[in-house]
């Protein structure tokens, strides 16, 4: 009996040992690429006030990365719907604001409208969870199975660029790119991989009852493809506590509008910051209002001295008016204008103030993200942030974020666990990255993580060579194009002649780091870099003092203009 346990417990070490290496060779296998290529989205769905584009996750490039991408565009007053995926989600707003909410379990409801004295109105009273505002150039976080919904608020399409990290060891399940909606009828955003789940389970599922039955009961489930719409109307009812026919409205059947739905006459939601904006628009109104009557009554003023002025000239010619008089009737014009001339400067004193203010409360916020970055720099106390108030968005596109800074070659600023503290738990980072003009991103490699460069706008060129020292890829890329680089693969970016290159590169490590090439040459020693390159002294020192210093280049034989 013990040998036979023995033997047993033997067997399974062996069958787990070669299913492990059997995995890693598989994704050893998936980075061996000859050549990268530069990828465009492969899928559409149009939505009622949207479009949904996705990358096959099947290419190559994204099976080594192991991650997928969606690009949403979301029309003004455009909600896309509550969804939630088992992989994390990094999305970098590329045009647009917005605003975000999340449904975080064991959260409480802080958001709610005020008590009324009606108790009907009190009983219809309305609370969420906090609601949180994104503009451009925001990366915001979202941890895996959680649902999210966002809404464009503003007067352009939104547009974002999300990466779901599949292979994140936070996803349980395999490799394929999964959304989960709480309701409507979305279309399949992945269809290929959705294609290949439903020739792997064609069978259907097996249920009691007659054979009439289980085709009611499967018509009622195809009529919808949200999570809810996999149970029957009568359950649901059950289950929430609520009518039949709410609960058959609850699972989405036919309806036609997809994932991206048009809220007629806007959203109206619990927030302060946009309850604000409406004030400070309705006071706007008020100040617009009282204007346009000053200037009405400015020119009745005017048309009254304007009559003033010919009666006077009338008397002047039937000599009944004096010197006196006429500087008598001077004298309430003057006060008029006098009146006018003040007032205009307090207006020019009030809008200078608001100036200053929207500039104070700017520089407000930036003191604020710079508070969070020195508490996130310290230890784990468990008292800083909780999962309810953790911060989930970070602008890296506004230029006083820039964390490396050339003036004549670009820009570059990053985000990551440090500056992010969630992304530690998501195990993901992001760089923003603004080439001026013929600037240039030297040589340089992603020491513990693979990226994806997806273009923002502009045109650049983009080199890729692997560790035999080849080419993968070495081509110019445009707006709205992707190109997956390997971990350790070295890249280099330069901008082109007629316009910036502007790029933002997800990285699959919270806490990536990059080695430059210039400042390899210059942490070794000048014998070393003599003897491996075989250069003279001259040359040597030539290399490791000339240059910049930093990894952004302007070329010296090129134009310096942005």
């Amino acid at each position: 009996m013990a040998k036979h346990f023995l033997f047993s417990f033997c067997l399974l070490l062996f069958t787990t040992a070669c299913l492990a290496h059997h995995s890693e060779l598989d994704r050893f296998n998936k980075c061996q690429l000859d050549s990268i290529n530069a990828l465009e989205p492969d899928h559409r769905v149009e939505s009622e006030a949207g479009l949904t584009e996705t990358w096959n996750p099947n290419h190559p490039e994204l099976q080594c990365a192991g991650v997928s991408l969606i690009r949403r565009t979301i029309d003004p007053n455009g909600l896309h719907l509550p969804s939630y995926s088992p992989s994390p989600q990094l999305i970098f707003i590329i045009q647009g604001k917005g605003v975000l909410g999340l449904a975080v379990p064991g959260c409480p409801e802080t958001y709610e409208e005020p008590r009324s004295q009606s108790r009907q109105q009190q009983q219809q009273r309305d609370s969420h969870q906090k609601i949180r505002r994104f503009s451009k150039g925001d990366v915001i976080a979202i941890p895996p199975g959680i649902p999210y919904w966002t809404y464009n608020y503003g007067d352009e399409p939104l547009v974002a660029i999300s990466l779901l990290d599949t292979s994140n060891t936070l996803n349980q399940l395999d490799s394929t790119p999964r959304l989960f909606y709480i309701g409507g009828n979305p279309e399949a955003e992945f269809p290929e991989t959705q294609e290949q789940h439903q020739q792997r389970h064609s069978s259907p599922i097996g249920r009691r009852g007659g054979q009439q039955q289980q085709e009611e009961e499967s018509e009622e489930q195809n009529e919808g493809k949200s999570v809810l719409s996999g149970f029957s109307a009568e359950f649901l009812g059950h289950s929430l506590n609520t009518k039949e026919d709410t609960a058959k409205r609850l699972r989405s059947p036919r309806d036609q509008r997809g994932q991206i739905v048009k809220v007629e006459n806007g959203l109206d939601i619990i927030s302060p910051e946009l309850q604000e904006e409406e004030q400070q628009s309705h006071s706007q109104g008020e100040e617009e209002e009282e204007e346009e009557r000053e200037q009405r009554h400015r020119k009745d003023s005017e048309k009254e001295d304007e009559d003033e002025d010919e009666k006077e000239e009338q008397e002047q010619r039937h000599g009944k008016h004096s010197k006196k008089e006429e500087e008598d009737e001077d004298e309430p014009r003057s006060y008029e204008s006098r009146k006018w001339k003040k007032h205009t400067e307090e207006k020019k004193r009030e809008s200078h103030g608001r100036g200053e203010e929207k500039q104070e409360q700017e520089k407000k916020e930036e003191e604020e993200e710079e508070i969070q970055r020195q508490h996130s720099k310290g230890g784990k106390n468990g008292l800083e942030e909780t999962i309810c108030s953790s911060k989930i968005r970070e602008n890296i596109a506004r230029p006083s974020r820039a964390d490396l800074y050339n003036s004549r070659a670009g820009r570059i600023s990053t985000v990551n666990s440090l500056t992010l503290p969630i992304l530690r738990n998501l195990r993901l980072s992001a760089e923003y990255v603004l080439l001026y003009r013929n600037g240039i991103y030297a040589p340089h490699w992603n020491m513990n993580a693979n990226s994806l460069l997806y273009v923002i706008r502009g045109e650049g060129r983009v080199r890729i060579v692997n560790s035999q020292g080849n080419p993968v890829f070495d081509d110019k890329v445009r707006k709205g194009q992707l190109v997956v680089v390997p971990q350790n693969f070295v890249v280099a970016q330069q901008a082109g002649n007629e316009e910036a290159f502007e790029y933002v590169v997800f990285k699959t490590n919270d806490r990536a780091a990059v080695s430059h090439v210039n400042q390899v040459f210059r942490a070794t020693p000048a014998e070393v870099l003599a003897n491996v390159f075989g250069l003279r002294h001259s040359e040597v020192a030539q290399i490791k003092s000339n240059g910049n210093r930093g990894p952004l280049v302007q070329p010296q034989s090129q134009p310096q203009s942005q």
